[in-house]
């Protein structure tokens, strides 16, 4: 292998800067020798291969794992990029980073349900919602695990990626029923109904790891205690910014479902339709399951639940 740094013409290769996230580092020598590291950075749109010279540029020791970091150097039309600067990233440039800009695409096995998750949440008008998923949803501790995470262990959604696809789900469908009711509410209600259906399930993160395997707190704690606590950092955001939002999130989250033994009856129609919207994804993706193994129509089992397609031709799914 030839050495990596040998001259390249100059009409191939541009300058760049960019923040990402480091999410993974590996050190090697080249053919003459020269120790170089080689770097993934990561962000929404996908990875980038960069190689940094050790005996050129030296690497600050805080970096670690996921840490956001700036780079500096040169991108050609093939190879890698070879780097001249590699830092941690000021909080003025993670501030100028796009609504989830830097959650890793590569975490994340449902990739075109991470594309509409991004997509949707940079479009929101409400700079405070968009701030609020950003406090939630790009801290370190939460983010592989909720792109990684099944939305169960043997219910519904219960794959790699599954609680992202039905998180997204429930926050779209929700939505689509408030507008069909209340066509018209406004646009920041239809927002906040989409935020809180989105995160409604966000207490799960706590009880999966990084890689989306069952942990102690799956055992032992129902995952609906820690959805405060995952969204603690974004409430106390909107408890100074938007307090209306804050107490709105908190009630649709926390208030009671029928037959529940805690929790005050639900006051706002958000609430019911974030409900209702969780209630039919999760028997949508089961009845799925249950057909799958049979030929599509009549009685079918998934665990203790029974499902029923009739068998009239005209009533199958074209």
């Amino acid at each position: 292998m030839k050495p990596l740094e040998a001259h390249r013409p100059a009409h191939l290769a541009r300058s760049f800067t960019g923040t990402y996230r480091l999410t993974g580092r590996v050190a090697f020598f080249d053919d003459v020798k020269t120790p170089f590291l080689k770097l993934r950075l990561s962000d929404c749109e996908g990875d980038h291969v960069a190689l940094l010279n050790l005996d050129k540029t030296s690497v600050p020791e805080r970096i670690g794992h996921l840490d956001t970091v700036t780079a500096t150097g040169v991108k050609c039309l093939s190879g890698p990029f070879m780097l001249h600067e590699f830092r941690p990233a000021t909080q003025d440039e993670v501030d100028a980073l796009a609504t989830l800009q830097s959650l890793p695409r590569v975490y994340c096995p449902v990739r075109e349900t991470f594309d509409q998750l991004v997509s949707t949440a940079q479009s929101l008008h409400s700079a405070h919602l968009r701030e609020f998923l950003t406090r939630v949803l790009e801290r370190q501790d939460r983010m592989e695990a909720f792109l990684n995470a099944p939305a169960s262990v043997s219910y519904h959604h219960a794959y790699p990626g599954g609680l992202l696809q039905h998180s997204l789900a429930v926050a779209n469908n929700a939505v689509a029923m408030l507008r069909l009711n209340e066509p018209d509410t406004s646009r920041l209600m239809q927002e906040t109904c989409f935020v809180a259906g989105l995160l409604h399930d966000i207490g799960k993160t706590y009880t999966y790891d990084s890689k989306g395997k069952p942990n102690a707190a799956w055992k032992l704690c129902s995952h609906d205690a820690f959805t405060l606590e995952a969204c603690a950092y974004g409430l106390a955001y909107l408890d100074h910014h938007a307090p209306d939002l804050a107490i709105m999130l908190r009630h649709v989250w926390t208030c009671a479902s029928p037959g529940a033994r805690y929790g005050q009856p639900a006051a706002m129609t958000l609430a019911r339709y974030v409900r209702d919207a969780d209630g039919q994804s999760a028997m949508a993706d089961n009845q799925q399951r249950a057909f799958s193994r049979t030929g599509g129509w009549g009685f079918s089992r998934l665990g203790q639940n029974l499902f029923w397609r009739p068998e009239g031709p005209t009533l199958q799914p074209q």
